[in-house]
């Protein structure tokens, strides 16, 4: 029997795919690493395109993997800042690890919005339907 990754689809391994994007907030990469029975993303790309019902799949998954970044922000504030003593002996925040925090907490936020932009998106959209009777505007214009 032949090695390698599979490249056929069945609704079954799409599930299978979308469940591991859905709980691991990482790049398809690492994804391809921790699974290697995984496609490769040009299979998933092409995938998304001809099969409506794996695309609505993966895109729930995004939005899972999303809140999962978002949960993680609360988690990395009181582990990854570092503090010290100063020479009068206060306690202060290390000035490189607090940046770095900021930093990855922006980098979730930034990924958040891009995986999930209705729900952690900068720009809210609003839908609007405005209706217009043409007799209205006719009479308007008498």
């Amino acid at each position: 029997m032949a090695g390698g990754r599979p490249t056929k689809y069945s609704p079954e391994f799409g599930k299978l795919i979308c469940e591991r994007m859905a709980v691991n907030p990482v790049g398809w990469s690492t994804l391809e690493n921790l699974y290697p029975d995984m496609p490769n993303f040009s299979t998933i790309k092409a995938w998304r395109h001809s099969i409506p019902q794996f695309s609505t799949m993966y895109l729930e998954a995004k939005a899972s993997q999303a809140a999962l970044l978002v949960e993680e922000i609360d988690e990395l504030l009181p582990s990854d800042v570092r503090y010290y003593i100063d020479d009068k002996g206060n306690e202060r925040i290390d000035a490189p690890s607090a940046g770095m925090l900021i930093a990855k907490i922006n980098n979730r936020k930034w990924m958040a919005a891009r995986l999930a932009p209705k729900l952690y998106g900068d720009k809210q959209q609003t839908d609007t339907t405005v209706t217009l009777k043409h007799e209205e505007s006719i009479k308007d214009l008498a």
